[in-house]
Formats: structure tokens, sequence, C-alpha cells
């Protein structure tokens, strides 16, 4: 039996063969990525133990999830949240990935059996979201209607609708949205931010969803009171922050295993640039002013000074190492213009031979091309206000970012892009970001709530800054980029901790004399700093680090090597455990440190001889 939430190797290995290889359920054939699943739920009590496990296809556990017993304990405690305030509106702040949707579905589904509520409608901010939201909304037995004709807004055998805040806000969009509600309606107001797009956009939302007899609101990030466009339906307290009822932010996700962690590696480098006829020059990391910032930055974001093309190929080696492991990981440039994100595909293409997809808001086509993009194994995507929020795609990896925008806000939105997780996969995402001081606070803010479990000092609260006023985000028409220096390395920023451009060198030059997957260098740090030093046959890290860790690695090592080999031999990756088995080596799951070490010498040997 296991101590954690999930089930070993070993024990999946067993509900596996238990099940024959077929989902416990509906009898389909178990593929990769198929859940070990809790028959009575861990967040209710039920032991990981195989006598309480079942090996279940991912579309029948998320079935199975939409009962509330089968929630997350951040899911459940919110709900109670709800019927405790006893008051019509309720904000909830949760980190992306962390389960919004199904949460807000759950509490939808049960006020409806309660006969509480006999309508549903829910108002995102993309046409993308409005999609996944009707399709989610049918693991709860409820039918709603992705709005696309006026139609739409009041269709017979619906249990409501779901609409963008644009149609909202679209001719007669508000009156046909505001008379679905005449039955009691739960109205759930997804990323309510967007209501404060401009003053226009709230004032419809207020008229459209007023009625309702409960309004959900939900957010990944908290903001600040915007005097000139309010939100409504929530309220700030008298320092101008939003009162949240209910908060599951990044570092309780990571800490309950829900969400990915992810390491920000910061670049420095010198920009040139004339303005005016003046010529001017600063580095990254220097306290500026904001226009001069958005001068660095819009020096060293040009695609033809060697600073960008540079990070990118640093980032393209970074995913390479991730695809080592996780053959369909991918990265994502977040642009700051279109004519950058093409000219960055042009670049990444002849770095990988592979052309990126490229997404872009005015193209109509964008949609599709993110959902094949989801579906594929491509290396890279290069968006421009695309993939901000709302955009589910899992196998992302390593990130770019490459925009001026500096507000807490949007940089947690492209940071909750790389944070969602898949079943048996463990790495640490990588961000690469401009050493701009205002960049690096973020990562060390969102850093700290993991580090410290959302214990956020009150005096800190008090004296953030607002969010929103100047980013440097203006026309150039008199400025000119001259030149910008390659991209070095400044430092990287994992669980708080901060590590230098050396100590990062020491630490791959480590991975690599062990054997070790580079992207486990920040991992392999604190062990360094311990003082000890792995014996340099090992291919694991110092004999100080606890069991279950080096065997973590181990495995891990054992894994990418087997790969190695059935992609060189041209055979599935499950001939090559066949072999290992022939060979005497014992099914990987009940493998112990010495059978792995060994596995991983003859997995070595059969590599050398190909």
């Amino acid at each position: 039996m296991s101590a954690g939430r999930f089930f070993s190797p070993r024990e999946r290995t067993a509900l596996y063969l238990a099940a024959d290889g077929r989902c416990t359920r509906c009898g389909v054939d178990l593929e990769p990525g198929w859940h070990a699943d809790h028959i009575d739920p861990h967040v209710a009590g039920g032991p990981t133990d195989v006598i309480n496990g079942q090996a279940l296809c991912p579309t029948c556990n998320l079935k199975k999830g939409g009962t509330v017993s089968g929630l997350r304990t951040w899911q459940r405690k919110a709900i109670e949240d709800f019927y405790a305030s006893n008051k019509p509106d309720f904000l909830v702040t949760a980190t992306p990935g962390a389960g919004k949707t199904w949460f807000a579905l759950s509490l939808a589904r049960r006020l409806v059996n309660e006969g509480t509520v006999r309508r549903l409608v829910v108002v995102v901010p993309t046409d993308a979201l409005r999609q996944q939201w009707a399709d989610e909304a049918g693991a709860f037995s409820l039918n709603l209607m992705p709005v696309a004709s006026p139609d739409d807004y009041d269709k017979a055998g619906y249990d409501g609708c779901v609409v963008t805040y644009a149609q909202v806000m679209k001719g007669v969009g508000g009156d046909l949205l505001r008379r679905s509600t005449r039955v009691p309606t739960l109205a759930i107001l997804d990323e309510i931010h967007h209501a404060g797009d401009n003053r226009s956009w709230g004032d419809g939302l207020r008229y459209a969803v007023d009625q309702a007899v409960y309004r959900l609101a939900l957010t990944g990030t908290p903001w600040r009171r915007d005097n000139d466009s309010p939100i409504p339906f929530v309220t700030y307290d008298t320092y101008g922050k939003v009162v949240v009822d209910h908060s599951y932010e990044y570092g309780a996700a990571v800490a309950d295993g829900v969400c990915r962690r992810i390491e920000f590696h910061a670049y420095d480098g010198e920009a040139k640039w004339i303005d005016c006829g003046v010529v001017s020059s600063a580095e990254l990391g220097e306290d500026l002013s904001d226009d001069a910032i958005a001068a660095v930055l819009e020096t060293v974001y040009h695609p033809e000074k060697a600073w960008m093309p540079g990070l990118l190929a640093k980032a393209n080696d970074a995913l390479a190492d991730v695809r080592e492991e996780i053959p369909d990981a991918a990265g994502l440039v977040v642009a700051e213009r279109q004519w950058h994100a093409i000219e960055y595909a042009k670049i990444l293409e002849r770095v990988t031979g592979q052309a990126p997809t490229v997404v872009i808001s005015d193209d109509p086509e964008s949609k599709g091309a993110i959902d094949r993009f989801r579906k594929s194994g491509e290396r890279w995507l290069v968006a421009v206000r695309m993939v901000s929020e709302g955009v589910d795609i899992p196998r992302l990896a390593v990130g770019v970012y490459a925009s001026k925008t500096r507000t807490p806000l949007f940089f947690r939105q492209v940071v909750g892009r790389f944070v969602r997780t898949r079943p048996n996969e463990e790495f640490n995402a990588r961000l690469f970001i401009p050493a701009v001081p205002a960049l690096m606070d973020h990562a060390r803010e969102i850093e700290q709530e993991l580090r410290h479990q959302l214990e956020v000092e009150e005096a800190r609260e008090r004296s953030e800054r607002p969010l929103g006023g100047a980013d440097g985000q203006g026309q150039f028409d008199f400025r000119e980029p001259l030149s910008a220096t390659d991209a070095t390395f400044d430092r990287a920023i994992l669980a708080g901790e901060e590590t230098s451009s050396d100590d990062y060198a020491t630490a791959q030059a480590k991975c690599r004399e062990l054997g070790i997957p580079a992207q486990y260098a920040l991992n392999l740090l604190p062990l360094l700093h311990g003082g000890g030093q792995p014996p340099a046959a090992a291919p694991v890290v110092d004999v100080e680090a606890p069991r279950h860790r080096r065997e973590k690695l181990l495995r891990q090592n054992v894994e990418a090597l087997a790969r190695k080999v059935a992609f060189r031999t041209g055979v599935p990756p499950k001939q090559v455990n066949y072999d290992l088995r022939k060979a005497g080596f014992p099914a990987r799951g009940k493998a112990s440190i010495e059978d792995l070490e060994k596995m991983e010498e003859r997995l070595g040997l059969w590599l050398g001889g190909l």
C-alpha cells in the first residue's frame, strides 16, 4: 500500500493485469495514459491500495469524477464555502490547471439536482472556451449549447448555454441572455476579469445576468480595482484588491500534485537603440524607467538582432532535453507582434528543420491550428494573444516569454500554460524570460507561493503595486533598434531559490558526468550544495539523497534509454521491455535500485552496439 495519493508502478502494474489490459468500466483496451483510480476517492479517505484501485480509461475516470465525492480536496472545500457564504455572488480564484471548470460544473450539477436552479449560463472570454465548457458539461449530464446564433440562447432540450463576453456585448446578445434567466439560473462567469476590459463590458454583463439566482465568478489571478472599468458582482478591500471567497493558488496545487513545477530561466543582454536621433544603450537587468524598459525589450525582441535568435536556440536545446523522455513535449513562444511571430517561426524552422505552428488573433484559422497542435507531436507553437488563458495543451514543457506586457495577471496567465500535468509524467517545465526586474519579481512571487504554501504576509499585500498602469507598449514611430548582444544566462528560479549561471553550469556538468538528463540540473543543485558528491560511477544523486528519489531518477533514466533503443532499432518500446525480461530482468515496476542499475548498464551496451 502506498502512503501518498498516487499508486506506485508496481501497484499500477497489478491493476492493469487484474483488468486484463481493459477499462474496468467500459471494456476498451487501455492505452498509454490510462488512469489508476481510487474506487473510494482518496480525498474522501479512500486508501491508495490495490484493494481500493481500478484501471480506467481517461473518459470513464473523468465521468466518475463528475460526482462531488470524486473531487479534489480544494474543490470540495470550495463547494462547502459556497453553501456557507449564503450569498448570490461568489468568487473563486484557482491557478490554471487546478480544475476550475470541473469544480464549477460539479456545483452546477448539485444545484440542479437540488432544484435550486433550473438553468445554467456560462460566459467565457474566447470561442475556444465556449466549445470546451460545452464539452466538459456533458460529463455531468448537463447539456449546454455553445451560442452561434440567436436561437441558441434558450434552445429547447438544453440545460443552458455558453456565450462569450463579446457576444453578450454585441447586438441583442445581452437581451437574449437576460431573457434566458427568467427561470432560476446559475451564471458562471469564467475569467471574470475580462469584464473589466472596458466599462461597457462590465455594464453589459451586469444587465445580462443580474437576475440570476447565483453568480459564480472564476479567475486565475486576483486583480486590483480599475476605476475606469469596474467589474460587476465582485467586492474590493480598502486597498483596491479584489476580495476572494475561495482561493487555490499555484503553491498549494504543486504541493498537492495537481500542477507541474516550473523553472524560470532569466537571460540578460545589452541593447542599443536610436530615438529621435539620440543613441541610447542599457542592459535588461538594470533599474530603468518604463520607457527605457520598453525600448530595451523592443530591441532584444527584434528577430534580426542577436539576442532573440540565441534565446530561441537555447530554448530549443532545453526542449530537446525534455523530448528525450517525453517524445511529444512541446514549446511555446509568446510573441509581442504578428511580424515577430512570423520571423521567430522562421528562426525555429532553421534550427529544428520543422516549421512551427503560428497562431495570431486576427487569423480565423487559429483555433483549428491550436487544436491540431494539441493533438500532434510538433515541437513549437508561436502565438500572439492566443494562448494566454483557457487553452489546454498539457504537453507544453518549454516556453519563451517575448512579450512586453509586464503585469502580474498576464505573466501568470502565460505561466499557466505550462503547469498542466499528464499521468505518469514528472518533470519541471521551463520558462525563458528576459531578466527585467518586474518579470523577475513576478517569478519570485510565484515561487514564494510554492515555497511558503500561500502564506503571503498582509503587509506585503498592502504594499504591492496595483496592476495596470504604464507598460511601455506604445508605438515606436521614432525609435529604431540598433543592436542587441547575445542572450546570456543570468539566473534560474525554482522553489524560491535563485541559481547563478556558474552554479547552473556546474550542475549541468554533473548531470552529464552521471548520465542524468540535463533537465534535472536544478533538482541536483541542493544536493551539490550540501557538500557531498555523488560517486562517479553512480547514475543517480548523492548517496545521502532519499532512496526513493534515487530510484525515481534511475527509473526515468532506464525509461529514456529504453526509448532510445526502441527508436534506433525501429521496434515498439514494449518490445525492448520484453527483451529485458527475456534477459532475466524483473518487471520494471518490481525492480530494485540494484536491478535498475544493471538494466541501465545492459541498455547502454545495447545502445552502444547499434
